[in-house]
């Protein structure tokens, strides 16, 4: 054994003073390392020195080399190799050629052999080839890991697979990916069908809201007509029928125009593009600029990121966030608001904050607000239809993003949005 390296095994020593290379192997060495190995060591390594016993000593380092590289016993049992050959998931190993070098499992009708040696690519959807070779070829690039949903090919039928991606190093060189395969065809279905039924839903929300609107322009016509006409006539309790009929039509109007919105927010869209959301800030608050004079509001913009969006659907998310912070304000004292945004850079991400000194409320009301139609305050107190902030979260879910809101009554309420930079796909 050469005793020159840092990392050399443990040596058996001799029970007198360490012997040297030159001196010949004993006995005594060989039982040693023979029982060490036998109990479970089988790293330790024998002196290779001269003598009629060195050829055994070598034979047994060579053993030992074996053994180390091996599992063995019940860590065989409870390794690895189990976890493969039992797991749920199809685990493919590839060369940088994406030619397919380990498999543990294949779909019914095919065995591991029929795969071994093919390209990955044959067994994906024509669709789905070049977005997937992308990827790979962005992990063997930058070692970093890729997801991606896909639709395999068997004799079956053409499951649904969500597909990690990641690189295999030989030491700091990339010679090939893996790839883990879980089938998601249960859950894909499951998805598909509640994006088929809420696109039923908004598309009934949408006509039906859009054919009531000729009766309701009749009912507010005609009423305007017979006070016009008629209203002497009436009487003081007939105008004042009239009058109610009259403002129920007008709050009747609004709610349908804001059912319109709110299904618009997915049916009619348009695609993502560079957006500087500090231009559509000073837009929208040139918009609400007779609402900030009549509350004697100071509204403050900080930095605005640029980031992939509906340039429309921003506009309205901020719109409806500085709009509802302008009017939940508190008696006699004038609204104060701020918008700005923080960026993580790690996440590719923005997280955009619309802060007032308003009314506040109870946070165990947060998801409540959140809701189409829901109110937390009667509407003699504050005009709207309860569908503003509906609007936002779903602007902010179509755009991968989230929304809440931190909130203390009788001191103000921030609003948390956090979206994407950029945009991983279209919608």
């Amino acid at each position: 054994m050469n005793t020159s390296r840092d990392d050399a095994p443990d040596m058996v020593a001799a029970k007198s003073s360490p012997p040297t290379e030159a001196q010949d192997v004993t006995v005594e060495e060989l039982l040693e390392a023979i029982s060490r190995m036998t109990a479970s060591e089988p790293h330790v390594r024998c002196r290779e020195g001269g003598g009629p016993l060195a050829p055994l000593a070598t034979a047994l380092n060579r053993l030992s080399n074996r053994l180390s590289a091996a599992p063995v016993g019940t860590e065989d049992i409870f390794g690895p190799r189990t976890l493969v050959a039992q797991s749920h998931s199809i685990m493919i190993t590839c060369d940088t050629e994406a030619r397919i070098r380990f498999i543990n499992a294949t779909f019914p009708g095919l065995s591991p052999e029929d795969v071994m040696g093919t390209s990955l690519y044959r067994w994906l959807m024509p669709d789905i080839v070049e977005p997937t070779r992308e990827l790979v070829q962005r992990v063997l690039t930058t070692g970093e890991f890729a997801k991606i949903e896909s639709q395999g090919v068997s004799d079956f039928g053409t499951p649904w697979l969500s597909t990690q991606l990641g690189p295999i190093k030989e030491g700091e060189r990339i010679v090939g990916f893996t790839a883990i395969n879980t089938d998601i065809t249960e859950l894909k279905h499951a998805q598909l069908r509640l994006e088929r039924s809420n696109h039923e839903l908004e598309r009934f929300a949408y006509v039906a809201s859009h054919d009531l609107h000729e009766p309701l322009r009749k009912i507010q016509s005609f009423g305007e007509r017979l006070e016009s006409t008629s209203a002497e006539g009436l009487g003081s309790e007939g105008r004042d029928y009239l009058e109610r009929m009259l403002k129920a039509a007008v709050r009747m109007r609004g709610l349908i125009d804001d059912l319109l919105a709110y299904s618009r927010v997915s049916s009619t869209h348009r695609p993502f593009t560079s957006v500087d959301l500090a231009a559509i800030a000073r837009e929208v608050l040139e918009d609400l600029s007779a609402m900030t004079e009549r509350t004697g509001a100071s509204v403050t913009l900080g930095e605005l990121p640029v980031l992939e969006a509906d340039p429309t659907q921003m506009r309205q998310l901020l719109q409806n966030l500085v709009a509802n912070a302008l009017k939940f304000h508190r008696e006699g004292v004038p609204p104060v608001v701020s918008v700005r945004a923080t960026l993580d850079p790690r996440l590719q991400r923005c997280e955009l904050r619309v802060e007032d000194n308003g009314i506040g409320f109870e946070e165990k009301y947060t998801e409540r607000i959140f809701n189409v139609f829901q109110r937390l305050h009667g509407r003699s107190q504050y005009e709207g239809s309860g569908i503003g902030l509906a609007i936002c979260r779903k602007i902010a879910e179509r755009h991968g993003g989230t929304i809440g809101a931190r909130s203390t009554p009788g001191e103000g309420t921030t609003f948390l949005v956090s979206l994407p930079l950029r945009q991983r796909a279209a919608p």
